[in-house]
């Protein structure tokens, strides 16, 4: 949990406008110690791990897969889903036992419910919850393993009980972190020596850079039974305005967002209805009450039936993935404004499929404005979203590549 997490954006402001913004200072000290001893390594860790793949070189058999999950909160979320949907997929297709060894002190009930709730034919597989390193030694061993985030990653370095292991990487996780320690340790996890299983060719090259390493990437696809465009809608006077708004993740650019949809209520007044979803928060807290309706966590379905009646989705990403928002929100019918970001140009284009802005405020109201007003671009916009969804790889596909790089011999060292 952050420190910052106990005090409400008011507290927060009120410490430092008395002068006591060092209380925040000395927890997150206190919190990132904590952290670094936890999550230490050695080079000898290194060492053993690395042996492993100088010793299986040849093509693997893959029966037993070992992945390395946090703790799950919500199993329809973005990253955790996709790993669900792959370990789902192998059983399925290629007869693989799955284990799913959770790092972190979770009920086993409840991380077993999650997961049989978004891939029922999961529901029997093994779940061994890994409190400590000790924990690792009663783990049954397979023919590889994979982490599927940065803490997870320096459980699986010391453990050795497998032939290959892998990286799967869906974000650059050191830009969660402030520089410095906890990034500094995210970056070193990634010159383990692991096998990468990239979320976008960006995240590959990311990756890549990192240790020289062989890596494959995927494309991410959505599910279109779920987001399909609204039939026969009709434009209405009054706007609808959708904004993925999550305070405690930075990635996600909640400040800039509220505040050019403050700008954009200014402008528009009654004409424009604003709903937020994603995280549970209060607007009250922010001074948005009147201004924003914040939905909280929704149902997965649900999001798709919001995004259907939407005139426009802001979706702000400043990390290093796209995230899979602007193509839900695409597939729905609903035109995407975000921010640019060189990492997502390989697939978001400017005034083709969607509305890049500058990241300031006045610039995102303005960008949300002639998205809303300017029709032929808007037009233009939503059949290259369609577009865009259309040409995307079915996911048993892009899986189906990941099998077959993950059982080759040598991966191409």
């Amino acid at each position: 949990m952050s420190y910052k997490k106990s005090f409400s954006i008011l507290s927060i402001r009120a410490l430092n406008k008395l002068g006591f913004s060092h209380i925040l200072d000395d927890r997150h000290t206190i919190e990132t110690t904590d952290i670094v001893n936890q999550f230490d390594f050695s080079l000898q860790d290194i060492d053993s791990s690395l042996l492993l793949h100088r010793i299986y070189k040849e093509p693997l058999d893959l029966k037993r897969i070992i992945w390395f999950l946090p703790g799950i909160n919500n199993p329809f979320w973005g990253g955790i889903h996709t790993v669900l949907r792959f370990a789902a997929f192998f059983k399925e297709r290629y007869g693989v036992e799955n284990c799913f060894a959770i790092t972190g002190n979770y009920p086993e009930i409840a991380i077993q419910n999650a997961i049989s709730s978004v891939f029922p034919n999961l529901k029997n597989e093994e779940i061994y919850l890994v409190k400590k390193e000790k924990d690792l030694d009663d783990l049954t061993g397979g023919d590889i393993s994979i982490c599927t985030q940065w803490k997870t990653a320096l459980f699986s370095l010391k453990f050795n009980k497998v032939k290959r292991k892998f990286y799967f990487i869906q974000d650059y996780e050191p830009l969660f972190y402030p520089a410095g320690s906890i990034s500094a340790l995210i970056e070193e996890t990634y010159r383990f020596g692991f096998f990468g299983i990239s979320n976008t060719v960006s995240l590959k090259n990311i990756y890549d850079s990192y240790n020289g390493g062989h890596s494959h990437f995927f494309t991410p696809s959505i599910d279109k039974q779920v987001f399909y465009p609204q039939i026969n809608r009709r434009e209405r006077d009054s706007k609808l305005v959708f904004f993925y708004a999550r305070p405690e993740h930075p990635r996600n650019g909640f400040e800039l967002g509220v505040t050019a949809l403050e700008k954009l209520k200014q402008n528009m007044g009654d004409n424009v209805r604003i709903v937020t979803a994603g995280a549970s928060w209060s607007p009250e807290e922010y001074g948005l009450d009147g201004i924003i309706e914040n939905l909280g966590l929704i149902k997965y379905e649900e999001t798709a039936d919001l995004y259907r009646h939407c005139d426009v989705g802001l979706i702000m990403m400043f990390t290093r993935h796209p995230s899979y928002l602007p193509l839900e929100l695409m597939a729905c019918g609903c035109p995407v404004v975000t921010n640019y970001n060189p990492a997502t140009t390989w697939l978001l284009h400017d005034r083709e499929n969607c509305f890049l802005s500058k990241a300031s405020a006045s610039c995102i109201a303005e960008t949300l404005q002639t998205c809303l007003k300017d029709k032929d671009t808007r037009k233009i916009v939503i059949q290259n979203g369609f577009r865009t969804i259309e040409k995307m790889e079915p996911w048993e596909k892009e899986m189906d590549k990941v099998f077959e790089y993950m059982s080759g011999g040598c991966l191409g060292q």
